[in-house]
């Protein structure tokens, strides 16, 4: 079993952080669990193109050549996904070139009426979200529509903001969202999804 974590900030701070501590709980849950981490600031992604004749022709596959289809290779791969941003003044520009991309291909997958089960179909998946001062919830209601959009099955929380980790300010002091406990039980609860599709 493997999860796979995208930080999607440019520095390697907060959402760091927090991604690393969600793969950290579900090793300690599980430790037969591996992870690996891929930071948005290394890979190379363009903007969609809006291409639209060519989007998915073949299932999943863009014609853009250029890192997206490397992540999107260890994202189906992958057991599980941990997917974080931080909010700047909206979602990072290459993080929301992933969300984009990724999205079109799998809405004209759809749009061409190919029957197979989407490759990420149904694959647990835990987000985290880093503000500033601002609320963290509109951030994850995005990540959220985007793990619909490939089919994945996106792991909620019983406390607020509900949709995933969220987390304000300095995180290490933050008591009122306590994303740094929210993100230790995210990554057991990511753990024992996986131990449940691993038993049907």
């Amino acid at each position: 079993m493997k999860i796979l974590g995208i930080v999607g900030s440019m520095r390697k701070k907060n959402t760091d952080l927090l991604v690393k501590t969600v793969l950290k709980s579900a090793r300690k849950v599980k430790p037969e669990i591996q992870s690996e981490v891929i930071q948005i600031s290394e890979v190379n992604i363009e903007p969609c193109r809006a291409c639209y004749d060519l989007c998915s022709k073949k299932p999943y596959q863009c014609v853009i050549k250029d890192d997206l289809s490397i992540i999107f290779e260890k994202m189906k791969e992958s057991s599980a996904l941990v997917i974080g941003s931080p909010l700047y003044f909206k979602i990072p520009s290459r993080l929301t070139a992933l969300i984009e991309r990724l999205a079109s291909l799998a809405y004209f997958y759809d749009w061409r009426g190919f029957k197979k089960p989407h490759p990420l179909n149904d694959k647990p998946c835990g987000l985290v979200a880093v503000c500033g001062s601002d609320d963290p919830r509109p951030v994850l209601e995005e990540l959220f529509n985007f793990a619909l959009n490939l089919r994945m099955n996106p792991i909620t929380l019983k406390s607020y903001p509900y949709l995933g980790v969220g987390g304000r300010g300095k995180i290490k002091e933050d008591k009122y969202l306590n994303p740094l406990k929210n993100a230790k039980l995210l990554g057991q609860l990511l753990a024992e999804a996986l131990e449940k599709k691993k038993s049907f």
